[in-house]
Formats: structure tokens, sequence, C-alpha cells
């Protein structure tokens, strides 16, 4: 797979993983009669250092500033794993390197929020991280797979 591609994949990939984890907590912010709120949250933890989520004033502009750092976080992961996906392309055992990759982004969110503050994890329950994170990976490996013709039998057998 050339450089090219990679990066078109890359991008894409981490754009529609931003995209689902924005839908999951629109849908949860709004059955919350609160649209936008998660994001201005994290905004407002990020770049005003907001303690006391009671305080919080939901804008446009934390909810563009945050959308921003999301979405670039997200294409930077994108890139990772569309990497690892290129070279899983000709050595499929490394798919485990995918696998492991998504449970360190996962780790790297949990540890991100104990940094920004302890009490988002009560604010935002990691249940809704957690199914937030899935959504978004199972979009993600369905654009990577949609492309690909791995067989369990070659992923089996590709580290004898």
């Amino acid at each position: 797979m050339n450089r090219q591609k990679v990066l078109f994949e890359g991008i894409l990939v981490g754009l529609a993983g931003a995209a689902a984890v924005a839908v999951w907590f629109f849908v949860l912010d709004l059955i919350t009669a609160t649209p936008f709120r998660t994001p201005a949250l994290l905004g407002a933890v990020l770049f005003d250092g907001l303690r006391d989520p009671a305080l919080l004033v939901i804008t446009p502009g934390l909810v563009l500033k945050y959308t921003a750092v999301h979405g670039l976080a997200f294409i930077a992961f994108g890139l990772a794993v569309a990497g690892l996906f290129a070279i899983a392309d000709r050595h499929p055992h490394m798919l485990f390197g995918v696998f492991m990759l998504f449970c360190c982004f996962e780790v790297a969110v949990f540890a991100a929020m104990m940094i920004l503050g302890s009490w988002l994890l009560d604010t935002l329950q990691p249940w809704a991280i957690l199914g937030g994170n899935l959504v978004a990976a199972v979009v993600m490996l369905g654009i990577l797979f949609r492309d690909r013709r791995f067989s369990l039998h070659e992923l089996r057998t590709s580290g004898e």
C-alpha cells in the first residue's frame, strides 16, 4: 500500500472515529436535555481549567475548540492504525498490534481524564466513555477491513 493511500485511509478512519464518538455523546447529551454538554465540559476543562461541572457554560467556542482537538487526536490515531493495517497486508500477524493500539488508546483516554481531573469520571460515566470508544472502534475497523481479505485461517497460521 502506498504512502498516499495510508494517509488518506488514516485521515478517513480518524475522522470517522471522531464523528462516531461525537454522535454517541451528542445522543447521550440529548437524553439528559443538555446538547453539547460533553464537548463543552471537556473543552472547559482543557482550555479554561474548569474544576466544577456546575459552573459549566456551554458556548460554541468551547465546543468548536474541543471538537478540533478531538478530531486531531483521532486523526493521529487513525494514521497509526492505517499504518499498522498497511503492514498487516503483508504480515497478517501484525493485526495483534492493531488490537494492542486500540487497548493503549483506551488506557490513554482514561489517563488523560485522570490528569485533567478525576472528578470527570464521576461526571462522564466510564460506561459512556467505553461505549463511545467501542462505537468508534467498530466504525474504524469496519472501514479498515472492508477492502482487506484476511481469512481466519491465515491469521491463525501467520505466526507459524
